[in-house]
């Protein structure tokens, strides 16, 4: 069996100094490729390198509503730069109200471009959403069903929100919170998810899944990816070959402009303002 690792964070301080045998491990366990996602500028460079050195690693860049406060002069720039230069996708982005002092404005203007950029580069982005859920809703009967797919990643929304959320091409991403013995809420979103709209991460190296190991504060990695699927796939009362071979399909679609086999088209790009 092979699997996706749909968003992780590979260029996380805690992880580097392991990252070659992190990689390995991933790969022993049948994970095939890697999505990468870096958060603010600070982490572009290195999250593009270490998608030259590691072929099974596919990097996205972007900026995460937490690090907003790093922005740059030029931060659309340098964001469209790298985008441009390198079979990537986009985020970590999104919208995150759970502080209250958080400049929801700022955010939704961040995201916005995210979501232009992805609309203009054919790109699939990856998108974060927390205690945001009806900002988020607007600003995508606003925006309209992405032409190219996103993902919502580590989905902790309801399940009656799935079906809209299809109808704007994001699949649903589920990571090791599914494993945890009191998840019943994330359970029952990923049974109500379509076959076809579904795919798995790690989050790496946060999010260590329920596993008989587990400890607390222990450092996730792409391995685990396996170990979480087969879970997800008891607990949704499916065959884990199935499930796993439904999840690595969707990941291919949802990935496929960015992938390494696929020669990427020219781009004449101009910029958005």
């Amino acid at each position: 069996m092979l699997f996706i690792d749909s968003h992780c964070h590979l260029h996380d301080a805690r992880i580097l100094a392991d990252i070659s045998h992190m990689v390995d491990r991933a790969q022993k366990a049948g994970v095939q490729y890697m999505v990468s996602c870096a958060t603010m500028e600070e982490n572009f460079e290195r999250t593009a390198g270490l998608a030259l050195a590691y072929g099974s690693v596919i990097p996205c860049f972007g900026i995460h509503p937490w690090f907003l406060d790093s922005l740059s002069e030029n931060w659309q720039q340098t964001l469209e730069t790298f985008l441009v230069a390198h079979r990537s996708g986009i985020g970590e982005t999104g919208l995150d109200f759970m502080d209250k002092q958080a400049d929801q404005e700022l955010q939704l203007r961040v995201f916005s471009h995210h979501l232009a950029l992805a609309r203009e580069l054919e790109r699939p982005i990856n998108i974060h959403i927390r205690k945001a859920w009806d900002a988020f809703i607007h600003l995508m009967k606003k925006f309209g069903p992405l032409t190219t797919p996103g993902l919502i990643h580590s989905y902790s929304g309801s399940l009656d929100m799935i079906p809209l959320f299809e109808r704007y091409n994001l699949y649903i991403s589920f990571s090791g919170s599914v494993t945890r013995p009191n998840a019943r809420k994330v359970v029952s979103a990923l049974g109500a998810v379509s076959n076809e709209m579904f795919v798995m991460e790690t989050d790496a190296p946060d999010i260590y899944p329920s596993l008989l190991n587990y400890r607390k504060n222990t450092i996730n990695e792409p391995k685990n990816l396996p170990a979480i699927a087969q879970i997800a796939a008891r607990r949704v009362n499916m065959g884990f070959e199935k499930f796993a071979a439904r999840a690595y399909k969707n990941s291919l679609t949802l990935f496929d402009p960015v992938l390494p086999l696929k020669k990427m088209p020219e781009i004449r790009y101009k910029g958005i303002r």
